[in-house]
């Protein structure tokens, strides 16, 4: 269940984090901090983060107590497993 709750969320997680990314690149471009994407950026990282973590706090206790240690680094790894797939498929596909 981990496995599958955590890269779902990895899915829903691209969206905040091109966001995200977008938000930082553009912060020395634009002269100062743009309120209107700190408005809609900040509340949908942290809703994700929040979302996330309730998940998995849930998940974890479903888990057996010899598996329960290395939940939230599986829960990391796999998370991030969507997002960084990204560019190595570029890589590979030879449009990076």
């Amino acid at each position: 269940m981990t496995v599958v709750a955590n890269l779902c969320l990895g899915v829903i997680g691209l969206f905040p984090f091109f966001l995200l990314s977008v938000y930082v690149s553009n912060l020395g471009l634009a002269g100062g901090v743009p309120l209107g994407w700190t408005l809609v950026v900040v509340p949908l990282t942290v809703g994700f983060g929040a979302l996330w973590f309730l998940v998995n706090r849930g998940l974890r206790k479903l888990t057996t107590p010899a598996h329960a240690r290395r939940h939230w680094s599986l829960a990391i790894l796999l998370t991030s497993a969507p997002t960084l797939s990204m560019p190595v498929g570029a890589l590979v596909s030879g449009s990076f």
